[in-house]
């Protein structure tokens, strides 16, 4: 099968390995020519560290071209790009083509998920999202991982597996994905809340403690969306909470850990600089929606006064006492 991987960021390159490794065709764009040009040149990127390429896999700057070839579209780039990219595609997205998100966000001006986004610009149905716990050095390295599908297409479903299972990687399909989407999003901002427990020297119980006070507002969350409630049990949202807040590889949970240990403003813009960190944007997103939907998630507000320097990390510590 053709496949067309939007982005050559970390996630979009580690998936390209096992797309060919299953015998499919990749092609891969970027919007940036030096970047294509580097890639062809070396097949490596910096933030794949001794990661390589495959030699098969064609690169170009021209979203005609990767269209044109492609059956499966995957879209891998930072969330706050993904307008600008649908809006280019539009009316490119064929009924003969199928859409593939990985991206994980919440769009701050309109609160749309990214599945939302896509249908500003398109009535296509060929959308699926997938997301789960797996950091882009194990899909390289081979680690066995777990992926949450989340589509109503049956076509779309059974193409995005035949491209993407493997003996490492299994997806569990689901209809849910509202609710796969705010999970994918929402773990970003609790990560950088457990990286402010890290900072401060908190204990593993602590940290466990937070997850679980959160996985019951996710959950709540997902319904006041219409969203299934059983997703929060999935790879999407039990899984990739587990994994993104308990490891200093997610650069959120760094972001938080930095917060916590009372580095200077100025050392955390500079990591906001030189990081793309999903959770910060993703919490101001889903600060904004909360408030205009009314819905109370006090453990969202408390992160988003800490992270805005009204709060201090320690008062954390104090909520998870109080919480109702």
């Amino acid at each position: 099968m053709k496949v067309g991987i939007l982005g050559t960021g970390a996630y979009g390159c580690s998936l390209s390995k096992g797309i060919v490794a299953n015998k499919n065709e990749v092609m891969m764009w970027t919007p940036f020519i030096e970047e294509k040009e580097s890639i062809e040149k070396t097949r490596t990127i910096r933030s794949l560290p001794g990661f390589k390429l495959d030699e098969s896999i064609k690169l170009t700057n021209d979203l005609d071209e990767i269209v044109n070839f492609s059956k499966l579209l995957i879209v891998a780039i930072p969330s706050q790009t993904v307008d600008s990219l649908f809006q280019q595609l539009g009316e490119k997205i064929t009924d003969d083509k199928h859409i593939c998100i990985t991206s994980k966000g919440i769009e701050e001006k309109t609160g749309l998920f990214m599945s939302e986004v896509l249908r500003k610009y398109s009535d296509t149905k060929n959308v699926a999202v997938i997301s789960g716990p797996s950091f882009a050095i194990d899909l390289v390295n081979n680690n066995t991982c777990g992926l949450a599908l989340a589509t109503k297409n049956d076509e779309t479903a059974k193409i995005v597996e035949k491209v993407f299972e493997n003996d490492f990687l299994r997806l569990r399909r689901n209809e849910d994905l509202i609710g796969t989407e705010i999970c994918g999003s929402m773990k970003n901002v609790i990560a950088i809340a457990s990286g402010m427990l890290d900072g401060l020297k908190t204990s593993d119980s602590t940290r466990a403690m937070l997850l679980t006070e959160a996985l019951h507002d996710m959950s709540k969350i997902i319904v006041e969306f219409n969203g299934s409630e059983r997703t929060i049990l999935s790879y999407a949202g039990f899984g990739d909470l587990l994994l993104t807040c308990n490891s200093t590889k997610s650069r959120n949970y760094s972001f938080g850990k930095l917060l916590g240990e009372g580095k200077t403003k100025e050392e955390i813009e500079q990591y906001l600089k030189n990081n793309t960190v999903e959770g910060y944007n993703t919490l101001l997103s889903i600060y904004k929606l909360l408030k205009e939907n009314e819905i109370k998630i006090p453990m969202i507000n408390l992160i988003h006064k800490i992270v805005m320097g009204k709060k201090e990390p320690k008062e954390i510590l104090t909520f998870l006492i109080e919480k109702n």
